[in-house]
């Protein structure tokens, strides 16, 4: 079995089809939100449509630092899982959730003081950042409550349970997708409220998220019992060993959604149907992307545990796996990538100039999706169960921020280069990245039992 491409245990997949699936329908639920807020503004105005998505470009920032501490905090809680270790586990969740809160009351008061500066970042048009801003200052609210829930989900993913997560967002999407929908147009004797509404409707789901996720963790949660009380839990040696693991991906997180987002600024300042079809091809790529982050959340607490096991060769054969499936994976949603693109903007009612641009952008996406996989799949996923967030953390400060983003500036403003070259030049960051993450694998330096257990 070891000279074998690809494991041939069945049981394998079926333990990552069990968890991946529910996070794929979570992150696609999760995603649906954005694709229906955009189908809904884009029927109406596209000035609207494009001041919320880039508004949105500050909580993806801010989700991902808050995903960053939650991840680490799932490969300790895997880990210990993996040794049956409750009480260790007990205490990493507690020390997550009062970082989340702490983080998430400083960011929520940050962006309500001072919106219009934050979308200033994103866009030169005083309509979009008016609109944008009235729109930021509500949707801070949803902040707090979602660092909670993330922490929450991380901490059940950790142990294996994953249903929770799908049952709760399938609850919370619904209820914002359905507010969205009555507060944008005024139905069902709702006023009508524009995007106000969809702010509305976020902050809403939001709570209704944590209500749901935090009274099972309390009450309903038999693996690891967690209980008020045990909130005040404090061990200094796991808090260091929270800010190992979660400190270099923390910085992964914050400096990827950064460079991302500086993605975002550049496109933003090449005019209004270029935004457009950017975050068009954005929402068709969130979808997609649903997929992969299940997958590779599934192989990070698979191959946490096998880690926790103390089964090196076991840990070998199954990156190796996953890495070939993730391949496979990126292939078929480059395809459908393209498959998909006559349809998908059928749903738009976008200017001629904006549907173009979002053809060109898709498939500079449909190239990417294969190197995307081996990218998450690797990079993310199988690294960081190993506690290696740092290989991550300087592929992007040298492949993003060193090569890529200032060629992409110099395309754009210096060189006037099409604007499709601009984002084929931002997404090599991928590819190169994905080069990294199957040198640092296939090397197997990364593997390493995190617990006190070792």
């Amino acid at each position: 079995m070891s000279g074998a491409l690809l494991i041939r245990d069945r049981r394998l997949y079926a333990n990552i089809f069990a968890l991946a699936f529910p996070i794929m329908l979570q992150q696609l639920l999760r995603v649906s939100v954005d694709t229906v807020n955009s189908i809904l503004l884009g029927s109406i105005d596209q000035l609207q449509m494009s001041a919320v998505s880039q508004a949105d470009q500050v909580f993806f920032i801010y989700y991902t630092v808050c995903n960053g501490l939650a991840v680490g905090c799932c490969v300790l809680v895997a880990q210990y899982w993996g040794h049956r270790d409750v009480e260790s586990i007990r205490t990493v969740l507690a020390t997550g959730l009062r970082t989340s809160a702490v983080f998430g009351i400083i960011a929520t008061a940050l962006v309500m003081a001072f919106p219009t500066l934050f979308m200033r970042l994103y866009s030169s048009d005083d309509a979009l950042i008016a609109l944008g801003a009235g729109y930021l200052r509500l949707a801070a609210l949803t902040y707090l409550p979602c660092a909670l829930s993330v922490m929450i989900f991380a901490g059940c993913r950790g142990v294996e349970r994953v249903k929770v997560v799908l049952v709760t967002n399938i609850v919370s999407y619904s209820v914002n997708i359905l507010l969205n929908y009555c507060l944008l147009y005024g139905r069902f004797g709702l006023p009508e409220l524009g995007i106000t509404g969809i702010a509305v409707g976020a902050v809403t789901a939001r709570l209704v998220e944590l209500a749901i996720c935090g009274t099972y963790l309390l009450r309903m949660e038999k693996r690891i019992a967690f209980k008020p009380a045990d909130l005040a839990r404090r061990d200094r040696q796991l808090s260091r060993d929270i800010l190992k693991v979660s400190g270099p991906i923390v910085a992964h997180e914050m400096i990827w959604s950064m460079g991302t987002s500086t993605g975002s600024m550049i496109t933003g300042q090449l005019g209004t149907s270029v935004v457009a079809g950017y975050n068009v091809m954005m929402v068709l790529y969130n979808l997609c992307a649903s997929v992969g982050n299940g997958y590779l959340n599934a192989c990070s607490v698979v191959i946490a545990k096998t880690i926790g096991g103390g089964d090196r060769e076991k840990v070998k054969r199954q990156a190796k796996t996953m890495l070939i499936v993730g391949l496979g994976i990126g292939l078929i949603l480059g395809g459908v990538t393209l498959a998909a693109r006559g349809p998908f903007l059928s749903l738009y009612n976008l200017e001629p100039d904006a549907v173009a641009y979002a053809r060109q952008f898709m498939a500079v996406i449909a190239v990417i999706w294969p190197f995307s996989l081996l990218e998450m799949t690797g990079m993310i996923g199988i690294l960081r169960a190993g506690g290696d967030g740092k290989t991550g953390f300087y592929s992007d400060i040298v492949i993003m921020w060193m090569v890529c983003i200032p060629l992409a500036a110099l395309a754009a403003f210096v060189l006037e280069a099409p604007a499709a070259a601009v984002v084929a030049i931002i997404k090599t960051t991928i590819a190169l990245e994905a080069v990294v993450g199957i040198i640092r694998v296939l090397s197997m330096r990364w593997i390493r039992d995190l617990t006190q257990h070792q």
